[in-house]
This record gives C-alpha cells, structure tokens and sequence, in this order.
C-alpha cells in the first residue's frame, strides 16, 4: 500500500493529496492536513491524486471539516474520487463534505 502524501501551493491556497488515505495512514494525514489549515482564510484540497479512500480516511477528511470551521477557515475538497464519495452517501454523510 502507499503511503499518504501532501504537496502545499501556499500562494494558491491548494493542497494536492496522494497516496492512500486510510486506516494505516489516518494518523499521518490527519496530522498533514491540519497544518494546511494554519494558513487560514481559503483552503483547498485536491483529492484527485488519492488511489484509495476508506472508511477512516472518511472520518479524517470529515474531521477536517468540524476543524476547519472551529479555526474560521473556508474547506473545499476538489475531485472526490467516486468511492468516497459513494460512501459518504451510504454513511449520511454526504452533505457535510464541502465539495
């Protein structure tokens, strides 16, 4: 499995996840992604580079959201893969990832 990975473009406020966000990289990601909202104001995250999303990695980016409104900062995520996506309609979930 690969591991999680995060490239930060401070200028444009985006942030390009790839690898596999799950179970065993939860901890990692998380940690991560919360750097990314210290940069305050406007966030984006582009998820089109993730090969695998489950249930954890769900839970990681719904956590970022509750985060992310705790420290005033507007979360986007762009290109979900359907997967996600999918489960998050399953879970009832779906309207709160900002997409």
């Amino acid at each position: 499995m690969s591991e999680f990975r995060l490239a930060v473009e401070s200028e444009s406020g985006l942030c390009r996840a790839s690898g596999a966000l799950g179970f065993a990289t939860a901890a990692d990601a998380h940690s991560q992604l919360q750097r990314c909202l210290s940069s305050g104001g406007r966030l984006r995250i582009d998820c089109s580079g993730l090969e695998r999303i489950d249930s954890a990695g769900l839970a990681v980016l719904l956590d970022l959201v509750a985060l992310a409104r705790e420290q005033g900062v507007e979360l986007r995520y762009v290109a979900l893969p359907a997967g996600v996506l999918r489960l998050a309609r399953l879970s009832g979930v779906e309207g709160l990832l900002p997409v």
